[in-house]
């Protein structure tokens, strides 16, 4: 299902070129009423897109701006709707109450740190950091500060890092044959340098205790 979406905002872009930056905007921003569709996923097509059209900046701003709006959507659905929103089935499988609670602690103990530090978390972090924002009425200045912060840094070093993985791509599906060939005899190598020392590995101190023991008692047996 992800996949197909990435491979649609491909298809449209291809379809309205000079449209392309604001159509990645419009697709990020869209993302966040869906609550499944990942942004990773989207800013990494963005950025494969971006080298298509050899074009840096503008695929940039659209990511920054889509993602800074999401964190925004998500903020005050979580304020409005509240607690409404984990009676939804769907909803609370992605919101546990663990995770929430979670969520919390990090703003009591780092406060704005969180949001800036919460981007790079995926696995759910990130959406109940800004569900959580707004079901417990973070100050909201606060927050739209830290997560213009937050999303500029994130968005510039996951999009670069991806627009340069695209850049390159060619060269490494050539050279893909020599990393699996290193990958494997590193861990052939490691494998035996562990599989050695298991074969040969010093009896522990309690082995040598348990030994001692045995033999004194032993000898007070014979005496």
């Amino acid at each position: 299902m992800l996949e197909s979406v990435s491979q649609k905002l491909h298809d449209i872009v291809q379809q309205y070129p000079d449209f392309a930056p604001f159509l990645v905007f419009l697709c990020i921003a869209c993302s966040s009423l869906t609550f499944v569709v990942s942004l990773d996923l989207l800013i990494l097509t963005a950025a494969m897109i971006g080298v298509y059209f050899e074009s840096y900046t503008p695929f940039l701003i659209a990511c920054f701006c889509g993602t800074f709006f999401c964190g925004q959507v998500d903020y005050w659905i979580g304020r409005i709707v509240g607690n409404r929103l984990l009676k939804i089935q769907r909803i609370s499988k992605l919101l546990p109450k663990e995770r929430l609670d979670q969520v919390q602690s990090f703003f009591v103990r780092y406060g704005p740190l969180t949001f800036i530090v919460g981007r790079f978390i995926p696995f759910g972090f990130r959406l109940a950091m800004f569900i959580g924002a707004g079901l417990f009425k973070y100050r909201y200045p606060t927050f739209i500060f830290a997560d213009l912060v937050a999303s500029f840094i994130w968005t510039s070093c996951i999009f670069t890092l991806f627009y340069n993985f695209g850049q390159h791509a060619h060269v490494i599906k050539d050279k893909m044959a020599y990393f699996v060939a290193i990958l494997f005899l590193i861990g052939l190598v490691v494998l035996t340098i562990y599989l050695i020392r298991k074969r040969y590995a010093l009896p522990t101190n309690n082995t040598i205790a348990d030994k001692d023991s045995t033999s004194s008692s032993l000898s007070d047996d014979e005496l």
